[in-house]
């Protein structure tokens, strides 16, 4: 009988401004994927704007029943959009109550007028608000107020009561809520449910569910989300309940609560993130390399004098083109530094692509001679071949720590299991775990809504408990 836990489409990245983003919802609710989760903050509502736009499509063919789906969002953070009308509210000396202003352009609040705010624009985007409704509404990691106070070195003890203190305040917010038809149930998603009770941001079910049980005994708490992987293997491993006997998922399945589970193949380590996945890759050229290198950074060269010499720039434009015209010079002295296909992409993500964006901008606005615009072409596929070839450098090492994670599995699961994919495997050993409920995987591209459908008629592992300590000793070791 397959008794894994339910897949969830999360949409953490999710924009409405992509139409693949569009067409990978569309196939995962398709293909009996009902369950989505998103969040306020997830690119700036726009997320939540997609999946109303979804939703409707589905729903008016005639498919599918909005009870059929459970939608999931959450609320808490104010960035983006909402951060400028923070400030500006607080300019205005009409600020939200009680906002943990964690850093510049990051700030926290769970107060029910901040909440009430947000769940009205929500209900607005998911496009709920004639007789709609959201399935589970999350406050999204309260345990911000907990690291602020942290980091003004407040005191522990009486940081806790106040941070358990705004949760029930939230919570009575919520159960009214529930009265007026516009949620059914709430809970919360923190990342430090898992986590040693000792940590000054550390998050106890135990207390919060206290929090519920004082507001009514029939109160709608019942869903909470964590981290979960191989790696991230606390909310399975980690005894930090009930005087250290049980663990964070044992004592949900004890109260009936459920357990949504987050970032199953994206483990935040130590070393920083790490993809739990296979990786296509060709083999990489050490010689071929250093030659295309030679030839990107003749080009910068080349260019550079000639732009001078015969293009009408001002002396703005120069200096844009001598601090953005040198992709050669940056790859040339980083490349082996990255570390990992992980830092890699997010260095690629982070910083590499804005300094693209604006350098095309620059050409499409400015650059009219055509040798300059074909020397810029050209010099462009050389930039993007370097990177490609250094994707596959940093791949050849992913693949061999992937490897290893397989050779570690495949001692526990049967036969017909072991030609999955790491991502698949990775992806059935969490949803097979006793107190999981829900499995939400991020699936912005069609190819990864098929990634997750391999595995949703699968068995359940017998083991899964063996895998993850296997492999968090194998960690253990690695670092001793």
């Amino acid at each position: 009988m397959n008794n894994v836990a339910k897949i969830g489409f999360g949409c953490y990245r999710i924009d409405n401004r992509i139409e693949e983003h569009f067409s990978a919802l569309h196939k995962a609710i398709h293909s009996g994927i009902r369950i989505i989760d998103t969040s306020a903050n997830y690119c700036d509502g726009r997320s939540e704007i997609l999946i109303g736009n979804v939703l409707n499509d589905v729903i008016a063919s005639g498919k599918l029943k909005r009870e059929d789906v459970t939608l999931i969002t959450k609320g808490g953070y104010i960035q983006g959009t909402n951060y400028q009308f923070a400030v500006k509210k607080l300019k205005n000396g009409t600020p939200f109550p009680d906002v943990v202003e964690f850093e510049e352009g990051l700030w926290h609040c769970i107060h029910p007028e901040f909440l009430e705010d947000q769940m009205n624009r929500q209900l607005h985007r998911l496009d709920q608000n004639n007789g709609g409704y959201i399935d589970v509404y999350l406050l999204h990691n309260t345990e911000y107020y907990l690291r602020n106070a942290r980091k003004n070195a407040f005191e522990k003890e009486d940081s806790q009561k106040v941070y358990y203190k705004r949760i029930k305040e939230a919570f009575k917010y919520l159960e009214e809520k529930v009265k007026e038809g516009k949620i059914k149930y709430y809970g919360i998603s923190s990342n430090t449910f898992p986590l040693n009770d000792v940590l000054f941001d550390f998050t106890s079910l135990e207390k919060v569910y206290e929090v519920a049980q004082e507001i009514s005994p029939d109160n709608h708490f019942k869903y909470i989300q964590l981290p979960f992987n191989l790696l991230e293997s606390e909310a399975c491993l980690n005894k930090n309940q009930c005087g250290h006997t049980k663990s964070v998922l044992e004592y949900a399945k004890e109260k009936g609560l459920n357990v949504i589970t987050n970032r199953p193949l994206n483990a935040i380590t130590d070393n920083g993130l790490v993809r739990l996945a296979d990786f296509k890759t060709d083999t990489f050229n050490k010689a071929e390399f250093l030659k295309y290198l030679e030839v990107v950074n003749s080009i910068e060269d080349d260019f550079l004098k000639d732009a001078i010499t015969n293009l009408n720039l001002d002396t703005d434009d120069i200096s844009f083109l001598s601090n953005n015209f040198v992709f050669g010079r940056a790859l040339g002295s980083n490349w082996e530094k990255f570390g990992s296909i992980e830092h890699f992409n997010d260095f690629i993500e982070q910083h590499l692509s804005f300094k693209i964006n604006n350098l095309i901008d620059f050409f499409d606005e400015k650059i009219k001679d055509d040798y300059f615009v074909e020397l810029f072409d050209r010099y462009m596929k050389f930039v993007f071949k370097l990177l490609s070839m250094i994707s596959n450098y940093y791949k050849g090492f992913a693949n061999k720590r992937a490897e290893y994670f397989h050779s570690l599995i495949n001692d526990f699961i049967p036969d017909e299991v072991k030609p999955l994919t790491l991502s698949q495997k990775a992806l059935l050993t969490v949803a097979s775990v006793d107190g999981v409920d829900i499995v939400l995987v991020g699936a912005r591209k069609e190819e990864y809504v098929d990634n997750i459908l391999a595995v949703i008629n699968c068995e359940t592992l017998k083991q899964c408990d063996k895998i993850l300590s296997k492999i968090k000793e194998s960690v253990i070791n690695e670092t001793e």
